[in-house]
């Protein structure tokens, strides 16, 4: 009998042997299985480059859909520490009042933030523009070799968005993304809003924002297309109008065709479970909150995206090289 648990005892500790042994060497092996498990699944894994620890960075913060609680905070204070000079938020802040937010939101640089306001920010509308310094809910910016697109998807009418009849955004939205792309300045063009246009969760009025928009992303070179609404984290191949994917790639672009579609809900107002995966949806993560951090290394040639949860794991990376030859016009 005792011979029988002594070969137990061997038998167990071997077994842990070779369980840590395969847990060291292949973490994105263990991963895959306790994403089988119904963890969290894990595409792409962080990119070490000293580039991304030198000085010559440039630092941006992105996320959408808060609410007035402690994981919304904690989601601020992980953005805050990452010492961005730049702070997107994509709708829904706090989804509650604007005193609320702007109560919640004290401890934040005020300076570095510009808002796209969501559907449940439109009660208060003139309260958050006011807050932020702004005149209206679209408008742009450049920040060194980027050009930022804030759009307004407006109040939902008659079961569309308002920006669907709102020619006087539209003809703004086409005037500065030319202007932009002409300008030999720029190398990134970074459009942020609430509504996604690319979502795996059925959306009544992605294919609506898609025939009104991509067509105009696809010929002026728009880079990166970031949003809220969905309460999760979900990122696109890179993808011309109605869906092409252009580059297969899960983790590592040189100059693609199209833009990258981000979903980033995951301010911490409450999770939103993905139930399909599109063709050209990379990964989702529906577990966790956090915010999309991107850096631009080498002389702001090559940007760097990373999903950072509010425990400190990177969730997602991915990496573009641009070839500094935004627009498809000669």
């Amino acid at each position: 009998m005792k011979t029988k648990k002594k070969v137990v005892i061997i038998s167990i500790i071997i077994l842990l042997i070779i369980i840590s042994s395969i847990t060291l060497s292949n973490i994105q092996l263990v991963d895959r299985v306790f994403y089988r498990m119904g963890f969290q699944e894990q595409i792409c894994f962080p990119i070490t480059d000293d580039e991304l620890q030198s000085d010559n960075v440039t630092n941006i913060a992105a996320a959408g859909d808060f609410g007035i609680n402690e994981n919304s905070i904690k989601t601020l204070k992980n953005i805050q520490s990452s010492n961005p000079e730049v702070i997107l938020i994509a709708g829904d802040l706090g989804q509650s009042t604007a005193k609320e937010w702007i109560e919640l939101s004290e401890f934040m640089d005020k300076d570095k933030m510009y808002i796209a306001l969501g559907d449940s920010d439109l009660v208060e509308r003139n309260d958050y523009l006011k807050h932020s310094g702004l005149n209206d809910d679209y408008y742009s910016f450049d920040y060194q070799n980027i050009h930022f697109l804030a759009i307004s998807t407006n109040e939902e009418k008659n079961d569309e968005l308002g920006i669907i009849s709102d020619t006087i955004q539209l003809d703004f939205i086409r005037d500065d993304l030319s202007n932009a792309a002409d300008n030999p300045r720029t190398d990134w063009l970074i459009v942020f809003l609430h509504h996604p246009m690319y979502t795996s969760q059925p959306n009544p009025y992605s294919m609506d924002l898609r025939s009104l928009l991509q067509p105009t992303f696809d010929l002026y070179g728009v880079d990166l297309v970031i949003n809220g609404h969905k309460h999760a984290y979900e990122r696109t191949n890179p993808v011309t109008f109605n869906g092409i994917i252009t580059d297969n790639g899960n983790c590592l672009y040189d100059d693609p065709n199209g833009q990258i579609y981000l979903t980033v809900g995951t301010g911490g107002h409450s999770h939103s479970p993905f139930k399909q995966k599109q063709p050209w949806s990379i990964i989702q993560n529906h577990h966790d909150y956090g915010f999309l951090n991107i850096k631009l290394v080498n002389d702001g040639k090559t940007l760097y995206g990373e999903f950072i949860s509010n425990n400190g794991k990177v969730m997602d990376a991915f990496q573009i090289k641009s070839d500094n030859n935004i627009g498809s016009e000669e």
